[in-house]
């Protein structure tokens, strides 16, 4: 009974040991495929979102260029958000922030008339590397940006003629610039120079939270359907498999020890139950076989 026990035993832990193996490999593949996979997705809507601000953004600018600026210098009126496309995006984006305070649309300068369009640290870093290469038209970076982590995405705005209106020499700007933004900062502009950014930035905080989360729930889900699958396979086999076996080898162990009395009624349509039927007929074979020698009915050989 021990050594079938033990047999029993080293069965139902090689299974065990298989499932669990299953179950390893299954984590191994599906976590780190899971977080890969989630990480893409959320960084793609990220971009989407980016994509959408950024038409928003050029709509704005074509507007003020073909619509309202043409206007105003027909009927000799000075507007500076209908004069300048910046100044108009800078407008739209404080209206913007205060109803979707995760995205930011900025417009900035090292040298701006207002100084609530300074570049912080983030946009100084993207503004030299325009300077730097002069051929770079866009530039998308993840970094913060208002307090927050955020998939960037920056173009440079270059000094133009029509910039030197508001942003040349102080004395030559219209009154209402130098009025409302005072003569320290914001002129002196030259034609050609790289003088800020266009700055769009939606939010991509927690990405790896996000596919961590993910992954612990997917692993999670996976390990209570294979602890599931682990108890009903168990008891199925244990129900099929181990228990029919064992009474075979016990039978069988009887049968060797010559106790004949024990019948196997194994019912059966299957190899297990061919193999019972084969324990049973060995059985009545051997019980036959001593019930006619108890009886007398088998000679001994002569010597």
């Amino acid at each position: 009974m021990a050594e079938t026990q033990t047999a029993r035993g080293s069965i139902t832990r090689r299974f065990n040991l298989s499932i669990l193996a299953v179950y390893a490999l299954s984590i191994a593949i599906s976590a780190p495929t899971i977080y890969l996979y989630t990480r893409h997705e959320v960084y793609q809507q990220s971009n989407t979102q980016l994509r959408m601000l950024v038409d928003i953004v050029k709509s704005i600018k074509g507007y003020v260029g073909t619509d309202l600026r043409p206007y105003f210098l027909k009927q000799g009126l000075f507007h500076t958000a209908g004069m300048s496309g910046i100044v108009a995006i800078s407008r739209v984006a404080e209206n913007f922030k205060g109803m979707q305070q995760n995205y930011s649309i900025r417009n900035v300068s090292d040298n701006p008339l207002n100084a609530k369009n300074s570049p912080q640290p983030l946009e100084r870093d993207v503004l030299q590397r325009f300077r730097s290469d002069r051929d770079l038209r866009e530039v998308r970076v993840e970094g913060l940006l208002d307090g927050q982590q955020m998939l960037v995405r920056s173009a440079p705005i270059v000094s133009k003629k029509g910039c030197l209106r508001c942003h040349g020499e102080p004395s030559k700007v219209p009154a209402e610039v130098t009025a409302e933004y005072g003569r320290g900062s914001g002129y002196h502009y030259k034609v050609g120079d790289v003088v800020g950014l266009e700055v769009v930035g939606v939010p991509i905080a927690d990405i790896d939270s996000i596919a961590m989360q993910r992954s612990l729930i997917a692993i999670g889900l996976l390990t209570l359907l294979f602890a599931l699958v682990f108890v009903a396979i168990n008891l199925l086999v244990r129900r099929n498999l181990i228990s029919p076996m064992l009474q075979i080898t016990e039978t069988a162990h009887a049968i060797a020890k010559g106790r004949l009395d024990q019948p196997l009624n194994m019912p059966r349509d299957d190899e297990i139950g061919d193999l019972a039927r084969s324990v049973e007929l060995l059985r009545r074979s051997f019980a036959q076989l001593m019930k006619r020698m108890r009886k007398g009915g088998m000679t001994k050989p002569r010597a």
